[in-house]
């Protein structure tokens, strides 16, 4: 896992789609997902099928997806599908199909955002997402010119993640050379937990050579400015125009069939 980029180097049309375009899309696909009930989350797979068929992904970069997916979706069944009546008694209880019928509708959204949250790092670059974020907080700054340090923060953060996701697999081959590994689960995470101190103080030096190089570029608050944002192309138009055509089908054909 530590040795796994979340980038996916590509030339689909999502890689090079505007970091704008997939900034709000993801917004506007994550906020959907939490009000549509089964008939607009069968709308959104159909969207989603087809973005993962143009996006060129390999299916085993979302093995970890499903198998978190599986996890958090039978707790929600077992913790929603079982009634346990008026006194709390777990052996006194039942099993409710609405509460089955809820984990289920709530494991498929968790399904739906695991799968939009891999598609957006795999096809856009750190870099991308943190250019795409400032431009939507950069109105912000005509009021405080905290929005631009936010902005700033936000691209600092998503760019320096796969640094930190390289150090820590720095750190765990250097563990691997010394000799494998515990076999049991308990063994694995204590050894785990000894690379956390390191990848701390790692961290931590990057982070005040960080702050050495903004003093040294003359940075002051408020002065971010958005930058390297590409031309708004006729694809990402297009783009754009799929993204609401889809919301709006799935928000009218939830309406119709959540009645049913």
């Amino acid at each position: 896992m530590l040795g796994k980029e979340l980038y996916l180097p590509g030339e689909s049309p999502l890689h090079k789609a505007d970091p704008r375009l997939k900034i709000g899309g993801l917004v506007g696909l994550g906020l959907l997902m939490t009000t549509v009930e089964w008939g607009g989350l069968l709308i959104l797979t159909i969207a989603f099928i087809f973005l993962l068929a143009i996006s060129h992904i390999p299916p085993k970069d979302f093995q970890a997806v499903l198998k978190a997916t599986l996890l958090l979706g039978t707790f929600y069944i077992l913790m929603m599908g079982w009634n346990w009546g008026g006194d709390w008694r777990f052996w006194e209880g039942h099993w409710s199909i609405e509460g089955v019928r809820l984990g289920l509708i709530i494991g498929w959204r968790i399904l739906l955002v695991f799968l939009l949250t891999r598609i957006f790092t795999a096809v856009t670059l750190p870099s991308e997402q943190g250019v795409g974020i400032a431009f939507f907080v950069a109105p912000f700054s005509r009021f405080t010119d905290k929005a631009a340090d936010f902005a700033l923060l936000i691209t600092l953060t998503l760019r320096f993640i796969p640094l930190l996701l390289e150090e820590a697999g720095l750190l765990y081959k250097a563990r691997l050379a010394k000799g494998s590994l515990p076999s049991s689960w308990s063994g694995k995470v204590k050894d785990l937990a000894f690379l956390l101190l390191p990848l701390l103080r790692i961290t931590l030096r990057r982070a005040e050579e960080l702050a050495e190089n903004l003093v040294a570029r003359g940075y002051v608050s408020g002065g971010y400015r958005v930058l390297g944002t590409k031309d708004w192309e006729r694809s990402d138009t297009w783009g754009a125009v799929f993204l609401v055509l889809f919301g709006i089908i799935a928000i009218v054909i939830d309406g119709w069939l959540v009645p049913i």
